[in-house]
């Protein structure tokens, strides 16, 4: 073999790898964009429905908690969809200031819970559970664990006061985690 047929042979190979690699890249990001399609279809399907959520709440105030986190959520898919860097920071900023106000956060993510899920706040209070608890709950209804609460919320003493809460609900040591407690209670 000359050098030359060397050469083109590995350049034959770089091409090669090259577009297997691209062809790669392309299945995945049309696999990626079928899902948000979906995801926006679904999320345009459900926007009727959410329309008639927020005013079915007698509270104003918390109808604009709701109004603002659908606004929210519609801006995190816009984002994702047009994959601008720009627009993506400009969401995630808006998040991270949603979220940094840890008390109001708490408190308004309580409100919509009293609003979307009443029985499951009624079954709270009527275990005696005072708003901070509730509130807790309300992060275990949302999908966070224990760690990341204790995180968020920078309770050296959370576990103490989960145990507490268990208590207030009866929830035995070793009877069913809280968060899958909580959000049995949403169903």
């Amino acid at each position: 073999m000359t050098p030359l047929e060397i050469i083109l042979s590995i350049l034959l190979v770089l091409a090669m790898t090259v577009v297997i690699l691209l062809w790669r890249r392309i299945a995945k990001l049309r696999r990626e964009q079928r899902s948000v399609a979906m995801l926006l279809a679904s999320l345009e399907q459900d926007r009727p429905a959410l329309a008639r959520l927020v005013r079915n709440v007698d509270d104003k105030e918390t109808q604009q908690f709701l109004r603002d986190r659908t606004e929210l959520v519609s801006k995190l898919l816009a984002a994702a969809v047009s994959e601008s860097p720009a627009q993506s920071n400009a969401v995630l900023d808006e998040v991270e200031r949603l979220v940094a106000q840890r008390a109001e956060f708490m408190r308004q993510t309580r409100m919509i819970y009293e609003s979307l899920q009443p029985l499951m706040i009624a079954r709270l209070r009527e275990s005696g559970l005072d708003d901070g608890e509730i509130e807790i709950c309300c992060l275990y209804a949302l999908g966070l664990n224990g760690k990341a609460i204790q995180a968020y919320t920078g309770d050296g003493r959370h576990y103490q006061n989960v145990g507490l809460i268990r208590k207030k609900l009866r929830l035995g040591e070793h009877d069913r985690n809280i968060d899958g407690y909580i959000r049995s209670l949403m169903r």
